[in-house]
């Protein structure tokens, strides 16, 4: 009995086949579904390559023209579709490419091999005084990593982390990664822990390892359901069908509880929790309605979610799913029971009706209303003060200030006039709702019909809603998904998820490989962040170290602009440049602090001809629509351009400052950590080209 052949694509396919001409495109899409359907049909000619780098590769012809490199190992009944290029390009890919299953990682590794001969891998300058990287390890630990034999020398040479930069293109992505983290200082032994190796590896048996995780990474095999027309017409969205191992693992694994993911920006958090959605809404099917649901801080990134997980899943899938921001969930469950408030948003009401609850401050107490807000917002709403007494117990750590037992009771009535302001304009604050809602579901126990809830952002999410989300979903294996970087904090709510009933002690992991921006990029913006202390969601230390990008650019171009009109200036002569390199505008997104610079700048585009899409709460980033991308630093978090204009930007000293005003030490200390979170959130949405237009 003949097996029947494993087809497999790899993503190098898909990306060689997005910078195909478009007039050549139709017939590699012909020739790809006549591919799959049979690789040994009838004009299907696989060719020897006299100069490939690897026995196991052929050519066959596409058009006059076009040429597809294919894996055609001569043990099994396995293809893989590796590049499709014009017919000598393709033909030098071949040269430069080996194709070789690890034999310890063993999953399939695509690698840049010399032109000019296999045996004379990267050479370095040599210092006998200094000892390479990796002289701590032997041989056979080194390969453990992922390096191949044949770069075993290569490394060995290496001396320093820029001579291991230049090494990338000849190594395996697995392998550098390994390597990168290892001169970073991570443990080898935590190195292979994280990572799963079969017990005996047949180097020959490319269909056991395509169905490895490391393979899965940069292969997808190709069967009667794959979606082929979807994967090539939108093949730079990696995201949608290669994980990485450490991604596909935190995905699939049934968890015995609660889950808290982090990792710096880029690293594909969000990625994981909407493949997490979709793995959950398969193991659900049977159950009615939608046991899983999907929340994050905003209605405009529940939005931009929502239209991803449709190219993610499946019309059944998505059944199963509802995308909703926190708010408007917790707000919906209230209105089940009969819940007449609203939630106040309006900032300038919020102003107004502590202007008014000011008339209770008694006399000589000599506090701002700064002062009495932040106290509010700091001590009696995070720990659900309803009473005067309640006050007087809680804890101020953090505080400006000292407050007596005899003070707080004597301002309590402050408190108490703010919240009968809101009362009678039938308005709730929203951590208030929160916690009334988890009161409700407490006393009147409701099925709500939530199996899983996936929670992203996490990082912006109080301690009340999330103890909101405990009470909303039974504890169950694999049932809360949390993601989330307190680097990317910028809405100042801070929780200890232990502290809200939610133990994710032994199931919290952290991803650290940048997939959207260069390393340069990322260096920028981590030294924006530099010497302050972030939390891990659950009251520990985190870092950064370990992260990094496995792609590199341009330096990011702070350029220093004195006015409005300098930005404008600076800009039209970027997006000239930009525009002279083929990058679509499209592809931009010019982003400011304040709406007000945002208008400024839009307005004067406008009347230079330039075609602008405005990107606010209600507008969300159409991938089909003309022009330049103008979005303020909170509203462009989630999203991502190739190449990102931070305009108008005074610094974060001058924002807190401006946004702190009159406040005490601890709000303006915490407001310039949330404007240094915030130019770093704004940075990391580039993924080729950042350019800061700087006042000073």
């Amino acid at each position: 009995m003949t097996l029947a052949p494993k087809i497999a694509m790899s993503d190098d396919f898909l990306k060689s086949f997005a910078a195909v001409p478009r007039a050549q495109q139709l017939a590699v899409l012909n020739f790809v579904a006549k591919f799959r359907q049979n690789p040994m049909a009838t004009g299907i000619n696989y060719e020897r390559i006299r100069d490939a780098a690897d026995a196991n590769m052929r050519s066959v012809r596409i058009n006059d023209n076009m040429r597809g490199i294919v894996l055609k190992p001569d043990v099994g009944n396995v293809y893989c579709l590796l590049w499709v290029d014009q017919h000598d390009a393709a033909y030098q890919w071949a040269s430069r490419h080996r194709v070789a299953i690890h034999p310890d990682v063993g999953s399939i590794q695509v690698y840049a091999v010399h032109e000019v001969s296999d045996a004379q891998p990267a050479q370095f300058e040599q210092n006998p005084e200094r000892a390479g990287l990796f002289h701590a390890l032997k041989d056979r630990e080194i390969r453990r990593l992922g390096v191949p034999d044949d770069r075993l020398a290569a490394v060995r040479a290496v001396c320093t982390e820029e001579q291991l930069e230049a090494l990338q293109s000849e190594l395996p992505d697995e392998a550098f990664e390994a390597l990168y983290l290892f001169a970073a200082g991570e443990s080898y032994e935590k190195i292979i822990s994280e990572r799963s190796a079969p017990d005996a590896v047949d180097q020959s048996d490319f269909a056991a390892a395509l169905e490895r995780d490391g393979s899965r990474r940069h292969f997808v095999v190709l069967t009667d359901d794959s979606d082929l027309e979807a994967l090539l017409a939108a093949p730079l969205e990696r995201w949608r069908v290669f994980l990485h191992p450490s991604q596909r693992k935190l995905v699939e694994r049934d968890w015995n509880g609660p889950v808290k993911v982090t990792g710096g920006a880029g690293t594909g958090k969000t990625v994981v929790a909407m493949h997490r959605a979709a793995r959950l809404a398969r193991q659900y099917a049977a159950l009615p309605g939608k046991p899983v649901l999907f929340t994050t801080f905003t209605k405009t990134l529940a939005e931009d979610i929502r239209q991803h997980l449709q190219m993610l899943c499946t019309p059944q899938e998505l059944e199963k799913i509802q995308v909703v921001n926190l708010d408007q969930w917790a707000l919906g469950l209230l209105r089940r029971f009969g819940y007449p408030h609203e939630l106040l948003y309006k900032e300038a009401d919020r102003r107004r009706f502590w202007q008014a609850a000011m008339s209770a401050m008694p006399a000589g107490a000599d506090l701002s209303l700064p002062f009495m807000r932040a106290e509010f917002e700091r001590v009696v709403l995070p720990q659900g003060c309803e009473t005067a007494d309640q006050y007087m117990r809680a804890s101020r750590i953090g505080r400006g200030g000292q407050l007596g037992r005899a003070q707080r009771k004597s301002i309590w009535p402050v408190f108490a006039e703010y919240r009968a302001q809101l009362q009678a304009a039938n308005l709730r604050e929203p951590e208030e709702a929160f916690r009334e809602a988890c009161q409700l579901l407490e006393r009147e126990k409701p099925v709500l019909g939530i199996r899983a809830m996936v929670v992203d952002e996490g990082q912006d999410i109080s301690a009340a809603a999330f103890a909101l989300i405990r009470a909303a979903v039974p504890p169950a294996d694999n049932d809360l998904f949390i993601v989330g970087d307190a680097h990317q904090r910028i809405y100042r709510h801070k929780v200890v998820l232990s502290r809200v009933g939610i133990e994710v002690r032994g199931r919290s992991r952290n991803l650290r490989i940048n997939y959207r921006t260069t390393d340069e990029i990322r260096q920028w913006a981590c030294a924006q962040l530099e010497g302050c202390s972030v939390d891990d969601l659950d009251g520990n230390a985190d870092s950064l170290r370990g992260y990094h990008s496995l792609t590199h650019g341009d330096m990011p171009d702070l350029i220093l602009s004195s006015s409005a009109q300098d930005d404008l200036a600076h800009i039209q002569s970027l997006l000239g440049q930009l525009q002279a390199d083929d990058i679509e505008l499209r592809q931009v997104c010019i982003t400011a602090r304040t709406n007000d610079d945002l208008s400024t700048i839009g307005d004067g585009l406008q009347r230079a001809g330039i075609a602008v899409l405005r990107l606010d709460n209600t507008t969300s980033d159409d991938a089909k629509a003309e022009g330049v991308r103008l979005a303020t630093m909170h509203r462009i978090k989630g999203l991502e351009f190739g190449v990102v204009i931070v305009a108008a930007y005074k610094g974060s000293v001058a924002y807190a400052e401006q946004f702190s005003r009159d406040e005490d030490a601890g709000v303006a200390e915490d407001t310039e950590l949330a404007e240094r979170c915030l130019l770093h959130v704004a940075a990391t949405r580039a993924k080729r080209n950042l350019f800061v237009l700087s006042r000073g």
